[in-house]
């Protein structure tokens, strides 16, 4: 399972180098507009993915063990279409300030994701977590060629070349997908059994659940750049994005934990085993985000304006105020993962939702007043909320006493052996079983 984590972590960690590079491109090509235009264009794909992933979301992983591949994957694409092709519509109509040209290739990548999002989530179901991993790999590595051959050896501007590559990058990933998925793909005419209705209650029940959190974690995690674009202006929406994009990526520490956690958690049956292993992770991988948190927060303004222009020296501020927030939510992320590979999504819901009551009580107020600084502050604020929550709960179910969440010595010398066997690959003494 370190293994996993480890071939995770190194993934995502070269994946946020080339989203870093791309918001680099982005920023320095197309300034604080053009960057504020990119950010709502991918928020509003990973809208219209939130009603997708009802059926083709994280409800995959858990149900891949339990039901055939076809009857999953029929179900996901033909819901995946028509989702795309309502959203399409429903932003054009409930959300003009969106360009209509953009709201077509938004409707279109957004169905293309979704095919490229359900491969992935068989392999993680399967617990081909090395597959996976070289399947998200490839995503930021076609957008960054891209727009390397759009921007500078075409010479071209706009932002036409980061929807380019988008149908690269999320096309790129379900053709490769297909190919790692191979074996069930060949079989899929060989299953005869059309009785799709038990997969599609199961699909429903588990996805729903899980969406109606995502749903509402959306406008926590992204609801100041609609309101930041409709009070403010378009450029504070691209430095506010830049800043929490920059601040997020300390969550690839969660992720690359959370990502296996969920796969080994689903596909086992004993709840202390699970409890213990939540517990286990959470405690290195706040550890590790903590320290990452405090080499983010000591960067000094100038090095944003050297690596993104002179529109976004105010980030630096920013992130010191979305900081704790950050760090509160690698917390929330763990734990969200623990509920989910249990099934019970509504806990991750009701967390949400408690988060969107500071989400919206202190958007409508602070963003109007302090622009992007109120918007630092109230994404922080939901950040915590959040975690808080989900902390109280695991606290009461798993009777945890206060000194089994503090980090021991043993466990920092168990976990530095554990990097040593991966790395150097020396056998370790007194080994612990996965």
């Amino acid at each position: 399972m370190f293994k996993k984590i480890l071939n995770t972590f190194g993934t995502k960690i070269v994946a946020a180098a080339l989203n870093f590079l791309i918001a680099i491109i982005i920023s320095q090509t197309l300034g604080d507009t053009g960057s504020g235009t990119q950010s709502l264009v991918v928020a509003t794909i990973a809208f219209i993915l939130i009603f997708s992933e009802i059926v083709c979301g994280a409800s995959i992983i858990y149900l891949a063990p339990r039901h055939s591949f076809k009857k999953i994957l029929v179900a996901s694409v033909v819901w995946a279409a028509l989702i795309a092709v309502v959203m399409g519509f429903g932003i054009r109509l409930f959300y003009p300030k969106l360009e209509p040209n953009l709201v077509l290739h938004v409707a279109i990548l957004s169905f293309i994701s979704s095919l490229s999002n359900i491969n992935f989530r068989f392999l993680v179901g399967k617990e081909e977590i090395q597959k996976a991993n070289y399947n998200t790999l490839l995503q930021p590595v076609l957008l960054t060629l891209t727009l390397v051959l759009y921007h500078f050896i075409l010479k071209r501007e706009g932002i036409y070349g980061y929807l380019i590559g988008l149908y690269a990058a999320y096309g790129g990933t379900f053709l490769l997908g297909i190919w790692m998925l191979r074996n069930e793909y060949a079989n899929l005419r060989h299953d005869k059994d059309k009785d799709y209705k038990p997969v599609l209650k199961d699909l429903f029940k588990y996805g729903f659940l899980n969406q109606t959190g995502h749903f509402v974690q959306f406008f926590n995690l992204r609801l100041s750049y609609y309101l930041l674009d409709s009070y403010i202006g378009r450029g504070q929406v691209g430095v506010f994005s830049r800043s929490v994009s920059l601040a997020e990526s300390i969550w690839i520490i969660s992720n690359s934990i959370a990502l296996v956690q969920y796969a080994r958690i689903a596909n086992a049956d004993d709840r202390r085993y699970s409890q213990k292993l939540t517990l286990d992770l959470g405690k290195i991988c706040l550890l590790v985000s903590a320290i990452a948190v405090v080499v983010l927060c000591l960067l000094p303004p100038q090095f944003y304006v050297f690596v993104f222009g002179k529109d976004f020296g105010e980030m630096a501020h920013l992130i010191r105020i979305l900081a704790p927030g950050i760090l509160f939510y690698c917390i929330f992320l763990i734990l969200g993962h623990y509920y989910s590979g249990t099934g019970r999504y509504q806990m991750n819901t009701f967390a949400a939702l408690c988060g969107l009551v500071v989400t919206f009580v202190c958007g409508f107020t602070l963003i109007p007043r302090y622009d992007i600084t109120g918007a630092a502050i109230t994404s922080a604020a939901a950040y915590t909320v959040n975690a808080i929550f989900l902390f109280i709960f695991f606290v009461k179910e798993s009777h945890f006493k206060g000194r089994d969440f503090l980090l021991k010595k043993s466990e920092i010398q168990n976990y530095l052996a554990e990097l040593k066997q991966q790395f150097f690959k020396q056998p370790i003494e007194n080994e612990q079983t996965e």
